[in-house]
C-alpha cells in the first residue's frame, strides 16, 4: 500500500478543515412580541388597545463585525425569509457589531435607477420618495384600535411610519462575540418600539416638517427596540 507523504496529507486535512460556511456568518432579522417571534398582522395588546402591523420594512447599513464590513446596505423586512436572513462573509471572530438603521447621506443622494432591480436601493423595493428625492428609511404600517377590538375597519386608527432625510439615519454598536459559521439573530422588539410612543399622537409621519417630531420619535426607539444575540 502506497503511503501519502507527510506533505501531502497536511493538505487534505487542511482542505477538510475548510468547510463550506467556515468564512460565513448567518443574519436573521426578527420582529419580536412578548419575546416570541411575532406573525404579520397578528392582534396584540398595548393596554387595552389592540395593535396589528401589516408592513415593516428598514435599510441596515454598514454592518460590520468589528473592523470587517459585512455589508454595505441590507433592505429587510422580517416578514419575509428572503428578505430577513442573509448569509454573509465573515473571515474572522469580532467582539462588536455595529449597523446604521437607514442609509448614510452619499447612499441616500443616488438615483434608484441606477440600480439592479436586485440591488437594495432600486426602486424595485419601493423605498424611494419620489417627491422628496431621497430614501424612506423605515417603512412601517398597521392599525390599532383603542377599544380593543380591530374587526371593525371603521373605529381602527392608522399607523404610517414612513421616516427618513439623513439627519434620521441612527448607528449602534452591539457588543457581542461573533466567530465564523455562527447564526446572529437581530430582534426588533415591537413592544420597545411602541412603549413610549402614543398612537394617538404619533401614528402618522412622512417626515414632513408638521410631523417630523413623530418621525424623529420613531426613530430613535426603533434603534433602542433592537437587540443583538447568537443562536
Amino acid at each position: 500500500m502506497k503511503r501519502l507523504p507527510f506533505a501531502g496529507l497536511l493538505c487534505l486535512l487542511l482542505l477538510a478543515g475548510c468547510r463550506p460556511g467556515d468564512k460565513e456568518v448567518t443574519v436573521e432579522f426578527q420582529w419580536i412580541q412578548n419575546g416570541l417571534p411575532y406573525t404579520q398582522s397578528a392582534p396584540f395588546f398595548k393596554g387595552d388597545t389592540a395593535i396589528a402591523v401589516d408592513l415593516f420594512h428598514i435599510y441596515v447599513s454598514d454592518l460590520r463585525a468589528g473592523d470587517q464590513l459585512l455589508s454595505d446596505v441590507l433592505f429587510v423586512d422580517p416578514s419575509d425569509s428572503v428578505f430577513s436572513t442573509y448569509t454573509l462573509d465573515l473571515q474572522r471572530e469580532a467582539d462588536e457589531i455595529s449597523f446604521g438603521l437607514g442609509v448614510p447621506s452619499d447612499m441616500n443622494a443616488m438615483d434608484p435607477t441606477s440600480f439592479e432591480t436586485t440591488h437594495p436601493l432600486s426602486s424595485a423595493f419601493a423605498m424611494y420618495w419620489t417627491w422628496a428625492s431621497k430614501y424612506r428609511f423605515l417603512k412601517a404600517e398597521g392599525r390599532f384600535n383603542a377599544g380593543g377590538d380591530l374587526s371593525n375597519a371603521a373605529t381602527n386608527g392608522g399607523i404610517i411610519w414612513h421616516t427618513g432625510t439623513d439627519p434620521l439615519y441612527r448607528t449602534r454598536t452591539f457588543d457581542v462575540s461573533v466567530r465564523p459559521g455562527d447564526r446572529l439573530v437581530v430582534k426588533i422588539d415591537l413592544d420597545l418600539l411602541l412603549g413610549n410612543v402614543s398612537l394617538a399622537n404619533d401614528g402618522f409621519t412622512h417626515t414632513t416638517v408638521d410631523t417630523y417630531a413623530t418621525a424623529e420619535k420613531v426613530s430613535n426607539e426603533a434603534l433602542a427596540a433592537i437587540e443583538v444575540v447568537v443562536e
